[in-house]
C-alpha cells in the first residue's frame, strides 16, 4: 500500500472510532479522563502483542523520545475526549482538521519538507471548513431580542488538541527515521501508560473505573470495537508517515469528517436516537458544505 491508501484507511478507521467514543461517552461515562484511562489500559493488549512478536526494538535515545511523545499523545487524546463529551461527533470530526495549519510550517522548518502553493490553498480550505462547522445557527439572546452566533463549546479543548496533535505528528515522522512503525507504536503505548498514572492518583477517576466493570456486555463490546478501530487507524497513519510527507498525510486524513457524517446519517436512519446529533435540514446542509470543502482541500494537497 502507498501512503495515500494508508492515510485513507486511517481516516476511515478513526471515523468509526469517533462514533463509538461518542456513544460510550453519552451512555456510560461521566468523567472523560476515566474513560481515557480505561482505553489506555485496554490498549496495552496490543502493545504486549507487538512486544511478543516483534521484540522491543530499543534504540537509544530515540525510544525514550518515543515514550515522551506517547505522553504528548495522551494530552491530545484527553483534549479530544473532553471536546467530544460536550459536542456532536460530526462537528468534532471536522474541527480536528484545523491542525494541518500547525503541521505545515513545522514540516517545512523542522523536517525540511517541500510544499507548493496548492498545498497551502488546500490547507486553507480545510481550515475554513472547520470554522464553518464550528458555528451554530443564530439563536435568540437571553438578554434581548437580537440573535447571536454561538461558537462551539468544544473550541477551547480543540485548540489544545491542535497544538499537541501537530507536535505528535512531527515527532512521529522524525522517530520513524530510527525505528520501524511497529516499534514506534510499542514505545508510544508505554508513554501512554506512564501518562495515565497521574490520572489514577484521583479518587473520582478510580471509582468510575471500578463502575465500568459492572457496565455490562454492550459497554465492553463497544470498548473492544473502539480499540480495534483505534489501533488500526493510528497504525495506518504511522505507516503513512513512514512513506509519505507528514503534511500531506495529515491533510489526506481530513477525509475523516466526511466519513463520520456518512456514518452518523446511516445510524440516524437505521438506529435513530443512538447518538445525539442535530439532523435538521439547515445543519445537515452546513455539515455537507464543510465536508465538500474538506474534499476540495484533500484534492489540492494530494
Amino acid at each position: 500500500m502507498d501512503w495515500f491508501s494508508f492515510a485513507l484507511l486511517g481516516a476511515a478507521s478513526l471515523a468509526v472510532t469517533g462514533v463509538i467514543d461518542k456513544f460510550i461517552l453519552e451512555k456510560y461515562v461521566s468523567n472523560s479522563y476515566s474513560y481515557l484511562v480505561c482505553l489506555i489500559l485496554f490498549q496495552q493488549i496490543f502493545a504486549v502483542g507487538i512486544f511478543y512478536f516483534m521484540g522491543s526494538g530499543f534504540v537509544y535515545p530515540q525510544s525514550f523520545y518515543a515514550v515522551l511523545v506517547g505522553i504528548v499523545q495522551i494530552m491530545y487524546w484527553a483534549a479530544y475526549l473532553r471536546a467530544l463529551k460536550v459536542e456532536e461527533t460530526s462537528r468534532i470530526a471536522a474541527l480536528v482538521f484545523v491542525y494541518p495549519v500547525f503541521v505545515f510550517p513545522a514540516a517545512v522548518l523542522i523536517l525540511g519538507e517541500a510544499l507548493f502553493p496548492k498545498d497551502y490553498i488546500g490547507g486553507l480550505f480545510l481550515v475554513f471548513s472547520a470554522i464553518l462547522v464550528s458555528y451554530r445557527p443564530p439563536v435568540p439572546s437571553t438578554q434581548n431580542s437580537r440573535s447571536s452566533l454561538k461558537l462551539s463549546p468544544a473550541l477551547r479543548y480543540m485548540f489544545l488538541f491542535w497544538i499537541f496533535y501537530a507536535t505528535y505528528s512531527i515527532a512521529a515522522k522524525y522517530l520513524l527515521s530510527y525505528m520501524d512503525e511497529w516499534h514506534l507504536m510499542l514505545w508510544l503505548s508505554l508513554g501512554n501508560l506512564l501518562a495515565i498514572l497521574a490520572f489514577l492518583t484521583q479518587k473520582g477517576i478510580r471509582e468510575e473505573l471500578v463502575k465500568y466493570f459492572h457496565a455490562g456486555y454492550i459497554f465492553f463490546s463497544s470498548l473492544a470495537a473502539e480499540e480495534i478501530f483505534s489501533f488500526l487507524g493510528r497504525g495506518a497513519l504511522i505507516f503513512a508517515y513512514a512513506v509519505g510527507s507528514v503534511a500531506l498525510v495529515s491533510s489526506v486524513a481530513a477525509l475523516q469528517p466526511f466519513l463520520t457524517l456518512i456514518y452518523v446519517l446511516f445510524l440516524s436512519i437505521f438506529m435513530p436516537g443512538i447518538l445525539k446529533e442535530e439532523m435538521d435540514r439547515k445543519t445537515i446542509s452546513m455539515k455537507i458544505m464543510a465536508s465538500v470543502l474538506i474534499i476540495i482541500g484533500l484534492y489540492l494537497v494530494s
